[in-house]
């Protein structure tokens, strides 16, 4: 029997991202699909000419529907709007620097052939940009944790929908993710992007919490409350699965702070990442403390 694609809304939360997000937009609209497609923009308060530009290039664009925040509530809020008023039974997140290839939504609906099948991604473990869901799952279980804010919500709805029994998939769909917009400008930048990155780990306790037994193999948990040291280390420099190998200081996103381009590069790379492991493990100590779950 021959697979009938359904038909898809994609949805993309966006903040202060004008430059790429009118990129993403252009490919989304020569997309290659032999189906009904709506693209959903949520504006997460953007203050960078954001709204002025999809009024501009798209308002008359009945394949684009914008939802405007006045404040930035976060990706989870945003998402969780986009979802709402998605009208089509498969639900694909990307993010707002991913720009997509012409056959990018084929490829990635194409994981739906399986029935058992409940969330298809092409980003990698568990979900992320490039992730599609079935609709009424997304409405079971209520969508995106609000806790979450940003990073890791995007595994702890995949763990949700899988600990319904449902099936999640890899499978190869090609965009580029353009960082040029989103990268950190000077020292200070870089400085509240890092910090804000550590920041963020406070929420693998809470997906700890939520599903130890999940979690536990993802996060490669040790001892019950101990993340390996080694599974840390290797994410900052570019060693985690799915990643190019290539060493070098960078978060998971692409953005990098030291590339290997000597002995010493190497060393610099090697001794930062060892620094960044002990204080990954001290914010979740206090992750710990806020979720009431231990975790370092």
């Amino acid at each position: 029997m021959t697979f009938q694609f359904p038909k898809a809304s994609i949805v993309i939360a966006s903040f202060n991202n004008r430059v790429v997000l009118e990129k993403v937009l252009n490919a989304m609209l020569k997309l290659d699909y032999p189906n009904d497609y709506e693209v959903i923009v949520v504006d997460d308060g953007s203050r960078d000419g954001t709204i002025k530009m999809l009024h501009k290039r798209f308002e008359k664009n009945k394949k684009i529907k914008v939802i405007r925040y006045g404040d930035n509530k976060g990706v989870c809020n945003a998402r969780n709007e986009g979802i709402k008023a998605a009208k089509f039974p498969i639900v694909v997140n990307i993010d707002h620097d991913c720009i997509p290839s012409k056959e990018w939504l084929s490829d990635l609906i194409k994981g739906f052939e399986d029935s058992k099948v409940g969330v298809v991604s092409s980003f990698g473990s568990f979900g992320g940009t490039s992730t599609a869901f079935r609709k009424e799952i997304l409405d079971k279980v209520g969508g995106y944790d609000k806790r979450y804010f940003y990073y890791r919500e995007d595994t702890d709805l995949t763990f949700k929908i899988m600990d319904l029994g449902w099936q999640y998939k890899i499978i190869k769909a090609d965009y580029v993710h353009d960082h040029k917009e989103a990268a950190p400008k000077g020292k200070k930048q870089w400085m509240k992007y890092v910090w804000k990155r550590l920041h963020y780990h406070e929420n693998d306790v809470l997906l700890y919490k939520k599903h130890p037994k999940l979690a536990r193999k993802f996060l490669n948990v040790k001892l019950g409350f101990i993340v390996s040291p080694k599974s840390d280390f290797n994410v900052v420099v570019n060693r985690w699965a799915g990643s190019s190998k290539k060493l070098k200081l960078c978060s998971p996103r692409g953005l990098i702070l030291i590339e290997n381009k000597s002995p010493l590069h190497a060393l610099a790379i090697i001794f930062c990442g060892m620094i960044y492991v002990f204080a990954i493990k001290f914010f979740r100590l206090i992750g710990s403390i806020k979720f009431r779950k231990l975790l370092i």
